[in-house]
């Protein structure tokens, strides 16, 4: 099979169905012919990209063309350069690329030139006979974990250009990281936030729209913190040696402040072996963490393993505002970074990637008051194993129909991932809640899980990082405890075994 397919979707309440390739225009005139040539090459290493395919697909990514029943698509030679002939037709066009077949190995979807959605592609008329050429592709291979120790690389309030306004976006460099980094993981607090409710997005770099997918919510008055993976634009894209990653806030102004806690890279590093969500720690069986304490939570990670995926909830927090820590067991400087902030009488969830630290541990610390703390573990990164990542722009799933638990649909012509994932990176937004509660996700091939993933509260938006183990990418079921709440799930990257089985 080949590297990529396209799916078209019809959703009903009952009914996803997946449609054909798209029916071929007629000819603007008999005919006439359009030939599309360019290059595909690794973005990291420069070298060419011999087993890649290109094909030609809609502007808004929404079908492939061809001559009849089958789409034009052509395979790379030595050289990378690839070659797509097809009839004139209506409308504009772009490329679309992947790596090689599933088999060997296989990148997530490109677009010419230099793109990695739809949003940034060049485009191109199909209207009348001529053979366009330089639409080049450079495809970004998947990357590894390397923890970091928790590094402050963003606090705007030590920042000249001072809090970030509305619909307004700012670059932070990254400095110290290597030239085949492909992501970066970000503990993200908003603060000082003056609009009644805002968002704040992650920027991939040519993006010629305004962000409409959120990587945190804000609320005027409280700190709000998510984990963020976010994309780095590899340097023979950026033209830069030094990666950056540009935060986007919507309204009102509002500091952010980033703690690096580790990076994607192409040479080396560690894959992601998931693992049935398991409880490691519920202090309310025990006595909450107090006001500055911090408690050392052992962990029992497979040989190899480098550090820790874990959900992390505060609830009967007594302090009206806190924050609490989650960091390597042993690192002096973990208690100044913010995993998620705790409030009195909310329940407040966060996905985090935590460093292993002395003895296979992991510590927790509260700031003020006393809050219980409860930790389940979904993963592990670990040496030589598991699933390497796969960023890609964030894109809205489907929205569900129906009622009872949601049903969304991941995989769409917009949010193109592999047919084998380990792993979705999804950033799922609750809102308009009518009473505070929790929010499960699962992948529907797996039972669910007795965890949450989130929690909702009336009143705010509430976005939450999630690592959702998958092996379909078709279908992410979403359910709520009590109430009422919407929720919006936007899939920010993916996890895969490159060369995973075709079959």
């Amino acid at each position: 099979m080949r590297a990529r397919r396209w799916w078209a979707r019809c959703l009903t309440v009952l009914l996803v169905t997946a449609a054909g390739v798209s029916g071929a225009s007629t000819a603007t005139a008999a005919g006439c012919v359009v030939t599309v040539t360019g290059t595909l090459t690794d973005a990291i290493t420069g070298a060419p990209v011999s087993r890649g395919h290109a094909w030609i697909v809609n502007a808004d990514g929404s079908g492939y063309f061809g001559p009849g029943p089958e789409f034009a698509s052509a395979e790379a030679d030595a050289s990378g350069r690839y070659s797509v002939t097809l009839p004139c037709r209506p409308g504009d066009a772009v490329v679309a690329a992947a790596g090689g077949y599933e088999k060997a190995g296989y990148y997530s979807t490109h677009y010419g030139r230099n793109a990695t959605d739809i949003a940034h592609a060049q485009l191109f008329s199909l209207r009348t006979s001529r053979t366009i050429e330089g639409q080049d592709v450079l495809l970004t291979p998947p990357g590894w974990f390397v923890p970091k120790t928790p590094t402050r690389v963003v606090d705007t309030r030590r920042d000249a250009s001072g809090p970030l306004g509305p619909a307004s976006s700012r670059s932070f460099p990254l400095p110290g990281l290597p030239a085949d980094t492909t992501a970066v993981v970000l503990n993200v607090t908003a603060t000082r936030g003056t609009a009644r409710t805002s968002f704040v997005s992650v920027v991939d770099e040519g993006s010629r729209t305004v962000p409409t997918q959120s990587a945190l919510n804000t609320v005027a008055g409280r700190d709000v913190a998510n984990q963020v993976t976010a994309r780095v634009v590899p340097p023979r894209i950026s033209g830069r040696t030094e990666p950056r990653v540009t935060l986007y806030n919507n309204a009102g102004s509002t500091h952010l402040v980033a703690d690096l806690v580790g990076y994607y890279a192409t040479s080396a590093g560690a894959g992601l072996v998931t693992v049935d969500p398991r409880r490691a720690l519920d202090t309310r069986s025990t006595t909450p963490l107090r006001a500055g304490e911090t408690r050392t939570l052992p962990l029992a990670p497979p040989p190899g393993a480098v550090a820790a995926a874990v959900t992390v909830t505060s609830t009967r927090a007594t302090a009206p505002t806190s924050y609490v820590s989650v960091f390597p067991a042993g690192d002096p400087g973990g208690p100044s970074t913010s995993t998620l902030n705790a409030y009195r009488g909310d329940d407040v969830s966060n996905l985090a990637v935590v460093p292993l630290g002395d003895d296979d541990a992991i510590a927790l610390r509260n700031d003020q008051g006393t809050t219980h703390l409860v930790v389940d573990v979904v993963g592990w990164f670990v040496e030589g194993e598991g699933a390497a990542y796969y960023p890609i722009n964030p894109k809205r799933a489907d929205q569900p129909m129906g009622v009872g638990p949601a049903r969304f649909v991941i995989t769409n012509p917009d949010v193109e991932i592999s047919k084998f994932p380990a792993a979705l990176l999804l950033n799922l937004t609750s809102s308009r809640t009518t009473l505070p509660t929790y929010v499960a996700a699962w992948d529907d091939t797996y039972p669910r899980p007795a965890t949450s993933v989130a929690n909702a509260r009336p009143g705010a938006d509430v976005g939450t990082a999630v690592l959702l183990r998958s092996s379909s990418a078709t279908n992410a079921t979403v359910t709520v405890g009590r109430g009422y709440s919407l929720v919006m799930i936007d899939v920010t990257g993916y996890f895969a075994v490159p060369g995973g089985d075709p079959s």
